[in-house]
């Protein structure tokens, strides 16, 4: 998970360069690496999970889901460019990962067919997989929020105010009215309005932190911010 540390903020100046955490992590050496590869593996195993399944790329090399993608990981990984070629990509890190589970399961698939014979084509693969685009993001998007999310309660824990996460989420996901919950609260309805809103401008600011290391530029994130929003209405509902 994020930390305050190593997580870019609103109030700080982003340059119009994709080359932020991650880039500093691995300028670092091999400790940095590992700590970026553990970041990446931790972010987005489980939407590659659900994109491999959504696509049934498990099918054509007869290995479960996870599996193949905790071997793209221990082979993609163990390369000490592999993320140095993401930044001069110009790949949000989700498409650069996305991509090479393509072609990852590819070469599986050739490997298992001795020779290439009898397997689809790369970019046969790669077509059926644009279908299931919003399989990935909606899945990638989740698990940011659930980073973004733990970031916050675990700062409202250590502050002693869980009960602001309480009304930030009871209003903007259950949909439950201010007046209602100051009343649940003894608090006025401008209180509990701006409880909430100090909760939302939190996850939101760990939902920046991610994006940045996913490659966003800083006039990109607000937008992707707001649709982000959008899917934890959806969770809720």
């Amino acid at each position: 998970m994020a930390t305050t540390s190593d997580s870019p903020t609103p109030s700080q100046t982003f340059p119009e360069t994709r080359t932020l955490w991650i880039s500093e992590k691995l300028s670092e050496g091999e400790a940095g690496r590992a700590l970026a590869n553990g970041y990446v593996m931790t972010s987005y195993l489980r939407p590659l999970v659900v994109y491999c399944r959504a696509l049934r790329l498990h099918d054509s090399i007869r290995t479960e889901p996870q599996d193949i993608v905790v071997g793209f990981f221990a082979h993609r990984l163990a390369k000490q460019e592999y993320l140095k070629d993401w930044l001069n990509s110009g790949l949000r890190l989700r498409q650069w990962l996305r991509n090479g589970l393509h072609l990852y399961v590819h070469e599986q698939r050739r490997e298992n067919s001795k020779g290439g014979h009898g397997s689809d084509a790369l970019h046969d693969v790669e077509a059926t997989g644009q279908s299931q685009h919003h399989e990935f993001e909606r899945a990638w998007a989740l698990g940011a929020l659930d980073m973004a999310m733990r970031e916050a309660i675990a700062e409202l824990d250590a502050r002693g105010s869980r009960c602001d996460w309480e009304l930030f989420w009871s209003h903007h996901v259950d949909g439950i009215p201010y007046a209602v919950l100051a009343e649940r609260r003894n608090m006025t309805a401008p209180q509990a309005a701006q409880r909430a809103f100090a909760v939302a401008a939190k996850v939101r600011t760990a939902l920046y932190g991610i994006l940045r290391k996913d490659g966003a530029l800083t006039s990109e994130i607000g937008l992707e911010v707001r649709a982000m929003m959008e899917v934890l209405h959806e969770r809720g509902s």
